[in-house]
């Protein structure tokens, strides 16, 4: 008799499955193959749908708060966007590979609510060889979930905090006699205040989709979803004095309203469709093709204030007290307007894989044509300015003002364009892996504006074509102890929209960046530990126009330089310990800049100093079997809203907690329930998040959540 033997395998999941615990196997986002993330030689962060729910993150902004590199929430609890700064750049939001594509001229920007997303992944540093135009620091890809083949069934109900009741549910599986078609639904309703006074936050989200798997080399995976909101703007302006500044009245409320009740809103209704085609023709030769259209429309209108006379603009500086039209510094000017904005998006991605040997040589080859274009449409209206009935004293404010509604009229249309074609070889030679990758790009803008109702054309128009040429070079060795230090260089490129006093249009900008890093998997362990080093440069961004007679305009003699370091660890142990801890240092430098007082001065809304940890314990056996608790703290560093460094919005600590129990361990009969409570900014920290302009922004106040989840 010879001895029983026993064989373990791991198999692949691809980065498109659900992802169990905190730590990713792979990624699509680096690099458009289903790569390990071990492997890619860039920083790259990944937030799946376990961590999401153990914090409770009611939006991406939340979901990513615990990540390296990344600043979220900049203007406190939005109800309208999320808003992300990366390595001190704004970064761009993409959707299951493709890009939610926006413009500062428009409020109708797609958002995702985090109960539809399998997983959030944050990939810094320039990405146009793969992505086409986007800013140096990075971007946000959201994958949303999508059909299993497994059963999946999920109900929950969550409230709490300012009068949140939310419901929720998630089904999925193979459509009853096939088992070539899977279907899954995702739906989420909700009603809720803020914490502003009369500020709502009401949602109705559906993301039906559907799988299609002929043969088993083709598979069609249909996605969509629609969503309403009925919310108002919780982004409030507050002046610096009362806010960070003291004021002789004392400190403004959190919870302090400037706008209008019953006149301010924001309402929003989005719908997607799309899909993920893939065709394996053999074992080395696959097409992928990603398809998606969305419509967004939104209407705006809100009483805002006007700190016109609190800023001054030439020296970048706030006027003490200007912001305030009374000596006792209580009152404050304000203005109304309405936007209504319709915006359309179509995205396409064509790409062909190749698995090739040459000699000792393994490749990966990528060989893709993507294009995207967006539409959007903008009326508007505004009210006289320093209207005398709309004077509001922020420390007793009196609701209720007669005044004029501002007239919609129409105002702009734009149009953005891109087509790209790109090419990427990973190659891998012993431990030694490769990346090399080209990309092409044509890029076409026109934007038409001030519309003049009496000769029926719009006043002002503004076309541009762009091309440029961009690239990534990287190097990775893989080591037997699961250590791979990695070295990459890239390049990106923006367009810029706009003219400069004399009509020309400007230059697109253009980034590059070193990154030297090393990524850890300990061998038995499902664990990840990455560290990063980046120097990254941006040149030809607008800064204010300081010639005399030339306010209002931009000259692009900008140039910007960030570096720092990166530090990252996730772990799901056996025991029951989830965690993730990260550190973050980035030291921003205004290099060139058209205003003398702003060289050397740091880049908006990025602190020097951020970290955060997260754990999250569940006992698995004894008497407290299935009792889990879990608590995290982030500190963020002061940072400035504006170029003149002369606005700081000061550092701050957050505490957050949470502790839930599965009942099944209470009754066998409560099989599939848990019970949890969730509590953000335990501590009530109330703290400011950035200030720029003679206006500050407060973040988010302690939220208690109680949730009841049901999963069979």
């Amino acid at each position: 008799m010879l001895p029983a033997v026993t064989v373990v395998g791991e198999r692949s999941v691809p980065s498109t499955e659900p992802m169990v615990g905190y730590v990713a196997e792979k990624t699509f986002s680096a690099s458009k193959t289903d790569t390990p993330l071990l492997e890619v030689p860039q920083s790259i962060s990944v937030i799946g749908k376990d961590e999401i729910a153990a914090r409770a993150s009611q939006s991406v902004t939340q979901a990513v708060a615990y990540t390296p590199g990344i600043v979220s929430g900049m203007f406190g609890p939005s109800t309208r966007d999320d808003h992300f700064h990366i390595r001190g750049f704004s970064a761009t939001q993409f959707l299951d590979g493709t890009r939610l594509m926006s413009s500062t001229a428009s409020y109708a920007q797609l958002r995702v609510d985090p109960y539809g997303l399998e997983r959030v992944e944050v990939l810094r540093g320039p990405s146009s060889m793969l992505y086409g135009q986007n800013p140096p620091g990075g971007l946000v890809n959201m994958m949303s979930k999508r059909p299993t083949s497994d059963p999946l069934h999920e109900v929950q109900f969550l409230g709490g905090s300012f009068g949140r009741v939310q419901g929720s549910l998630d089904l999925s599986g193979r459509v009853a006699g096939r088992d070539d078609v899977l279907y899954r639904l995702v739906a989420l309703g909700r009603g809720s205040d803020t914490q502003v006074d009369f500020v709502e936050d009401d949602r109705y989200y559906v993301a039906p989709s559907f799988t299609w798997k002929p043969g088993d080399a083709t598979t069609f995976t249909f996605l969509s979803l629609y969503q309403k909101d009925q919310t108002g703007n919780a982004m409030q302006f507050l002046p610096y004095e009362g806010s960070v500044l003291p004021n002789p009245n004392g400190k403004i409320p959190i919870n302090r309203f400037l706008g209008e009740p019953g006149f301010d809103y924001y309402n929003r209704e989005q719908f997607a469709v799309g899909y993920a085609f893939e065709h394996h023709f053999n074992e080395a030769l696959t097409f992928r093709q990603n398809l998606r259209y969305a419509d967004i429309s939104s209407s705006y209108a809100g009483v805002y204030p006007d700190y016109y006379f609190g800023f001054d603009f030439a020296t970048g500086k706030a006027i003490p007290g200007g912001s305030f039209v009374n000596p006792e510094m209580s009152k404050i000017n304000r203005y109304g307007a309405i936007y209504d904005d319709q915006a359309g998006t179509f995205t396409l991605d064509n790409l062909l894989q190749a698995e090739v040997q040459t000699g000792p040589v393994r490749h990966t080859l990528l060989a893709g044509v993507d294009f995207r274009h967006f539409n959007t449409e903008r009326q508007r209206g505004f009210t006289d300015w320093e209207l005398p009935e709309l004077i509001l004293d922020v420390f007793d404010p009196v609701y209720g003002a007669r005044f004029e509604k501002p007239t919609l009229e129409k105002f702009s249309i734009q149009e953005l364009s891109q087509t790209g074609i790109y090419g990427q070889d990973q190659l891998r030679w012993g431990r030694w892996l490769a990346t090399v990758g080209v990309r092409q790009d044509w890029a076409a803008s026109e934007m038409s504006s001030n519309f003049n109702p009496n000769t029926g054309a719009y006043e002002q128009a503004e076309s541009r074509v762009d091309s440029a040429f961009t690239y990534r070079t990287a190097l990775t060795y893989l080591f037997d102890a699961g250590v791979a230090p990695y070295y990459s260089y890239a390049t990106s490129f923006e367009p810029t929209l706009g003219t400069d006093f004399f009509g020309a249009s400007f230059d697109p900008s253009t980034g590059q960046q070193h990154e030297v890093g090393i990524k850890y998997k300990p061998l038995g362990y499902n664990a990840l530990v990455t560290a990063a080093w980046f120097y990254l440069t941006q040149q030809n961004f607008l800064t204010d126009d300081p010639r005399p007679g030339h306010d209002g305009y931009s000259i692009q003699t900008g140039e910007a330089r960030a570096q720092g370091v990166e530090l990252e660890g996730k772990a799901s142990f056996d025991i029951g310990l989830d965690a993730t801890a990260s550190y973050t240092y980035t030291d921003t430098e205004v290099t060139q800049s058209g205003l003398a007082f702003e060289v050397g001065k740091n880049l908006t809304y990025t602190p020097e100093h951020q970290a955060a940890l997260w754990l999250d314990y569940t006992q698995k056996g004894g008497d407290f079997s299935g009792l889990g608790l879990g608590g995290g703290v982030r500190y963020i560093g002061g940072n400035f809203g504006d170029l003149s460094n002369s606005q700081e919005a000061p550092s701050y600590v957050l505490v957050d907690a949470a502790v839930h129990y599965d009942l099944d361990k209470l009754d066998t009969r409560l099989h599939g329930m848990r019970l949890a409570v969730n509590m953000n900014n335990l501590l009530d920290n109330q703290h400011l998040t950035t200030c720029f302009g003679g206006n500050c922004f407060f973040g988010e106040r302690r939220s208690v959540l109680a949730s009841l989840r049901y999963n069979w």
